[in-house]
């Protein structure tokens, strides 16, 4: 698991102070489905946890382009079998819980660095491409093929 810890101070940002709006960001497969991982955004008064692909999440490095007031909130992961959108406005980021993005049950604010580093995160557990199987090496000068 990795944990990294952002700071909000009013408008301005921190990283690695001590006050109480820290938001840490942990990653890691859930269970042994490296197929879907967990996510835990955790504040000092919240706690949110995501289950979402790999690459639903490397989808949060356009973050800044999700504005919800011009229909552009990302849909990425669910909580408890419920979406999660994420907009940006101001450098703050919102996670709203709920069918829609309009009719949302809850919502968190964070820095956006703390969604920049979870979409960082989240390249490291994007499965690999298969590497092809090298050709056969061809017989040596002299050498018989047998088939």
């Amino acid at each position: 698991m990795i944990l990294v810890s952002f700071c909000l101070i009013g408008r301005g940002r921190l990283t690695g102070c001590d006050h109480v709006d820290v938001v840490q960001v942990s990653i890691s497969p859930d269970g042994d489905d490296l197929g879907v991982m967990q996510v835990l955004l955790e504040e000092g008064t919240w706690v949110l946890q995501v289950l979402a692909s790999p690459e639903e999440l490397v989808t949060l490095r356009s973050i800044r382009e999700a504005d919800w007031a011009a229909r552009r909130a990302l849909r990425v992961g669910t909580v408890f079998g419920v979406p999660v959108f994420w907009a940006f406005k101001d450098d703050i980021v919102t996670a709203l819980v709920g069918q829609d993005d309009e009719t949302w049950q809850i919502a968190m604010t964070m820095p956006v660095e703390a969604v920049d580093r979870l979409a960082a995160m989240a390249v490291d557990h994007l499965p690999r491409p298969e590497q092809p199987e090298p050709d056969p090496l061809p017989p040596y000068p002299g050498q018989l093929e047998i088939f």
